[in-house]
């Protein structure tokens, strides 16, 4: 009897036009309200319609999710005009997605001091959720959000 190798994440239609969706409302928000304004809102955002889901995942079927939910965000940057200009959009987008679903994840950014580069992406269930993870190895985390609540200010 053969075994299969482990299937990719792949992303449903429906997650995926919320990925771009998302990209489109963020896009807007970026030019109207600039970058310091939407991330205070993301790591406020705690009450009221906008709150995160409450629901709780097991370990496994989060991560499976998590990768499922950021497959789709890879795939919607397929149909956007910026989808290889910048990790924040990208970074953004998973990041709020997962929140809604309920999945513990972490907004994270990270800068290199020589030659410079600042980078953003998201952690979830211990699995970071980029296109090129080798990057962040190179990274020195100076911030992150918590997509249960707020900043937080410890190393990814």
């Amino acid at each position: 009897m053969a075994t299969r190798a482990p299937r990719k994440a792949r992303p449903g239609r429906l997650l995926t036009l919320r990925a771009l969706v998302v990209f489109v409302v963020l896009d807007a928000a970026l030019r109207l309200s600039g970058v310091g304004r939407i991330l205070g809102a993301l790591g406020r955002e705690r009450g009221g319609s906008r709150r995160a889901s409450q629901v709780s995942w097991p370990p496994a079927e989060g991560r499976a999710q998590a990768e499922r939910t950021f497959a789709a965000v890879q795939r919607a940057t397929a149909f956007y005009y910026r989808r290889h200009r910048d990790c924040l959009p990208k970074a953004v987008t998973a990041f709020q997605l997962l929140r809604r679903q309920g999945l513990a994840a972490e907004l994270c950014f990270g800068v290199k001091k020589f030659p410079f580069a600042a980078h953003s992406w998201v952690e979830a269930y211990g699995v970071r959720l980029d296109d090129d993870p080798s990057r962040i190895d190179a990274l020195t985390v100076i911030h992150r959000i918590s997509a249960r609540g707020g900043a937080v200010d410890r190393e990814c």
